[in-house]
């Protein structure tokens, strides 16, 4: 991974919805994440607000981590 690149990992939690397209959502995940330079807790928590379900029906869980320039 380069410097400056985001790592995300998640639980299906936060895209599989019943009835849902999982491919729509995965769309909408990676679009969220494509370019994103917003710092690493913004990010989640505009991952569960635009995708979580309200209610959730599922546990979500998001880590996220970003790799330094070297200093």
């Amino acid at each position: 991974m380069e410097p400056g690149s985001t790592l995300v990992l998640f639980t299906d939690g936060l895209i599989e919805t019943r009835g849902g397209d999982l491919d729509q959502r995965l769309t909408e995940l990676t679009d969220l994440l494509t370019g994103t330079t917003h710092k690493l807790d913004q990010l989640c928590d505009t991952l569960i607000s635009r995708l979580a379900p309200t209610p959730a029906e599922d546990d979500i869980a998001i880590l996220a981590a970003r790799i330094c320039p070297p200093n």
